[in-house]
């Protein structure tokens, strides 16, 4: 009986120290160049569940975006890339939603709130997560958002 409680607390000691260094020297990925969005552009469309999503912020323009998975079926599948407009950010996204306007595989969408509060809401459609080019239509409404704020692409 002793011999068993000794392995069930010697289990308990180690998941705990696991637990405990996970959590302290495990982070999110930062300070990324802004070549790199397209890698995690990529592996979200591809790897990960719906409704999981990559955020994006800039600390010195102060520019912040998330690009989220939306369910599909099979190999199609949505994401939106989402630029809330807060009071502190002074940018204004009207020259996002012209430079999208023309892209074929992507629709702005309209407001859900029903006030105008520059909020910049944009589904990509992806007909196949596995192409070679399935998250270009995101990466380029992404740089399309960070060269219309001044964020060149030595910033990240």
């Amino acid at each position: 009986m002793l011999d068993l409680l000794s392995w069930i607390g010697l289990a308990v000691v180690v998941l705990a120290v696991a637990y405990l260094l996970t959590s302290l020297f495990w982070r999110p990925e930062r300070n990324i160049h802004r070549a790199m969005l397209g890698h995690w552009f990529r592996s979200l469309i591809r790897l990960y569940e719906s409704d999981s999503l990559v955020c994006v912020s800039h600390r010195d323009s102060g520019i912040r975006f998330t690009l989220l998975r939306r369910s599909g079926s099979g190999a199609r599948c949505w994401v939106v890339l989402s630029c809330p407009r807060s009071r502190w950010m002074a940018f204004d996204l009207d020259p996002v939603r012209a430079a999208v306007a023309g892209e074929p595989r992507v629709l702005v969408l309209p407001e859900s709130s029903g006030r105008d509060d520059g909020r910049l809401d944009v589904q990509v459609s992806i007909p196949n997560i596995w192409a070679s080019d399935a998250a270009d239509d995101a990466i380029r409404v992404a740089d399309y958002m960070l060269d219309a704020h001044g964020v060149g692409s030595e910033a990240f």
